[in-house]
């Protein structure tokens, strides 16, 4: 519970809230109760990570060839090629086809479309070429490669018509952070949830404390750990009771070969931890889906689920399915950061009675006020030392010293030991130290730099 403790007030100074120990605990004790049957589910996985809350995939996705931005592309290379092709008839025959080559929206070309090219563009190209090729072929064939713009143009054409296998991490985490973060500031991409100025920031209290919200989520490859500290590339709400499965939308944005992969990752995740054959019957009919959940009262989640999603009910051995006459509750009353009580409000993490913060240096609760945040954390004035010479946080031992004003101040020990360098060769060295240098020009002239 420590290291979830430090990790949820690492997000809290991420985003400069007030929060303190009694409302993080609170929130915690919540997500561990409710959160059981989950965790124990999930923990049966292979891939369960326990320091990271989290099914942890090493997953491919398949990326499909994109339509939109074939056609993009292909309108502008017609726009050059009427640019660079000088004679009608040339433009007519390259233009013929080019449009062979890239109506059919396919990384390889039928029979019909490559006698066409042959016949008109005047190319070699053979059965099982990539499209890709062929264009780019077909382009140097008419000297529309050329163009100052071609290179540029032609790489996006290139990567529409190719699908590939993009790698990424996924995860399917409870984590409490992956749902305070579940709209990272630092996404390409941000929704209400944001706990920076999102309108529904309660929200991500909301899901993290109730018992059937599951966040999945996808990170660059290279990610290894702390998942919560990076930016999500795509995310996605799922909730789970009874071997009910119901998935939520998808973020950034709708993608129905991405769903499908994403629902078939999670159906053969909850199949495995259950010890059942990953078979499932899917409804989409919206009118049986709002019958087989309710939206806790109190909670404070945008409900993207009343108008997105689909339910996933896994049949047993038997071949029998699940009933869901007894619908689940998505979400729960949010938990004040700061007091831990329950609070209405949806666009704020607190209630807005205490406005408190924990001093990274000393873990004690302190008023807002009494602090001040460098570093990326709070600090009390009682912890906060700055060294009043090069104003930097002193981290190791304070020095006392006066300054030009004969105010006593503290400085760090590479600026103490600056101070005292003139006194080295100095005749009264040894009666100066008594009095504790406080009127020596030399040593106040180096105080004086930067200590007023």
């Amino acid at each position: 519970m420590n290291d979830l403790k430090s990790a949820f007030y690492e997000v809290m100074y991420k985003y400069e809230k007030s929060f303190g120990e009694t409302g993080v605990m609170a929130n915690l004790k919540a997500w561990e109760e409710s959160k059981a049957p989950l965790l124990e589910l999930l923990r049966r996985h292979p891939n369960w990570v326990e320091k990271e809350k989290a099914i942890v995939f090493n997953y491919s996705e398949n990326r499909e060839l994109d339509h939109g931005v074939i056609d993009e592309a292909a309108y502008f290379l017609e726009e050059m090629a009427e640019e660079q092709i000088h004679e009608i008839a040339e433009q007519e025959n390259f233009i013929v086809a080019f449009r062979a080559a890239v109506t059919e929206y396919s990384s390889t070309l039928s029979d019909a479309a490559l006698e066409i090219i042959r016949a008109r563009g005047g190319i070699k190209c053979v059965s099982g070429q990539k499209t890709s090729r062929i264009i780019g072929r077909l382009c140097r064939q008419f000297h529309v490669d050329t163009h100052s713009r071609y290179n540029s143009v032609y790489a996006r054409l290139s990567d529409a018509l190719n699908p590939l296998q993009i790698k990424k991490t996924a995860l399917l985490s409870l984590h409490p952070c992956d749902f305070l973060e579940m709209s990272n500031k630092d996404n390409t991409w941000i929704s209400c949830h944001n706990i920076e100025d999102g309108s529904y920031q309660a929200g991500a209290l909301s899901y993290m404390t109730d018992s059937v919200s599951m966040i999945f989520f996808t990170v660059d490859d290279e990610v290894r750990e702390n998942f919560y500290r990076f930016p999500k590339r795509n995310r996605q709400m799922f909730f789970y009771k009874d071997n009910l499965l119901f998935q939520s939308r998808l973020y950034p944005d709708e993608q129905a070969d991405l769903n499908r992969q994403y629902r078939n990752l999670i159906q053969k995740a909850i199949s495995t931890c259950l010890g059942e054959p990953n078979f499932w019957k899917l409804i989409n009919d919206r009118d049986k889906l709002d019958e087989c959940y309710l939206t806790t009262i109190g909670s404070r989640q945008y409900p993207d689920y009343n108008s997105y999603g689909n339910l996933s009910l896994l049949k047993s051995a038997e071949g029998t399915t699940p009933s869901f006459e007894h619908c689940f509750e998505i979400g729960a009353p949010p938990l004040c950061v700061c007091c831990g009580k329950t609070y209405s409000y949806k666009g704020t993490l607190s209630c807005g009675r205490e406005n408190t913060v924990v001093c990274k240096e000393c873990g004690q609760t302190v008023h807002k006020s009494d602090t001040r945040y460098v570093e990326g954390a709070f600090h009390c004035h009682t912890c906060l030392h700055i060294c009043a010479v090069c104003g930097e946080i002193i981290h190791d031992t304070v020095y006392p010293a006066y300054n030009r004003r004969g105010l006593l101040v503290e400085i760090c020990q590479t600026c103490h030991e600056a101070a005292l360098a003139p006194c080295a060769g100095c005749s009264v060295h040894s009666i100066c130290a008594i009095i504790g240098n406080r009127l020596c020009p030399k040593v106040t002239d180096v105080l004086a730099g930067g200590a007023a």
